[in-house]
């Protein structure tokens, strides 16, 4: 227990450090990034010693990216107030068109490209001569997959008609031949 807790505080101090060094220190504070690197082997050194070689690996490497990032986004909500302070806010509301067109894409892309993988994905395992267990684990398998692609041609083609009737007739086909079974 108390080598996990000296661990954590290592760490901390090791992050705190490092952080610390990155920013700009006057040359006097050169000692800055290898204490930060040798707190935080340190760390990782009294993890491994509190919770065993697997547990302390692996909360070493969790525990220092997370620290780093909380040190990140500290430093990005000072600087967001700072900023805050001293622009005017103007909002900007889409026009109509862009709106609706968006509103659209969204309808293609999630329930209409969704509903068709659905049907497309238990049409194909229809036909695998598998075991009823191995195709559902396709499906669960590929539905992801085509639901990505269908929405990649969607936001990916210029003009909305291609991809809604292509998808379109892709699902009801799919639904045609899951039904018909």
């Amino acid at each position: 227990m108390i080598n996990g807790l000296l661990g954590i505080a290592a760490a901390i101090g090791g992050i705190t450090c490092l952080y610390l060094s990155w920013q700009k220190r006057p040359q006097n504070q050169t000692w800055l990034m290898p204490m930060g690197w040798l707190l935080n082997l340190a760390s990782c050194v009294f993890l491994i010693r509190g919770y065993g070689g697997e547990f302390g690996v692996a909360y070493g490497l969790m525990l220092l990216p997370l620290l780093a990032w909380l040190m990140v986004l500290f430093n990005l909500e000072i600087k967001r107030k700072n900023q805050r302070a001293t622009e005017n806010v103007v909002f900007v509301v889409p026009a109509t068109r862009t709106m609706l067109r968006h509103i659209a894409l969204f309808f293609i892309v999630v329930p209409l490209s969704g509903a068709a993988s659905a049907y497309i994905s238990v049409a194909l395992a229809t036909f695998v001569p598998w075991s009823r267990v191995n195709a559902v684990v396709l499906v669960v398998m590929i539905a992801p997959l085509v639901w990505g692609l269908a929405a990649w041609w969607a936001c990916a083609d210029p003009t909305r008609y291609r991809p809604t009737l292509g998808i379109s007739i892709a699902g009801l086909i799919g639904a045609a031949i899951v039904y018909s079974q």
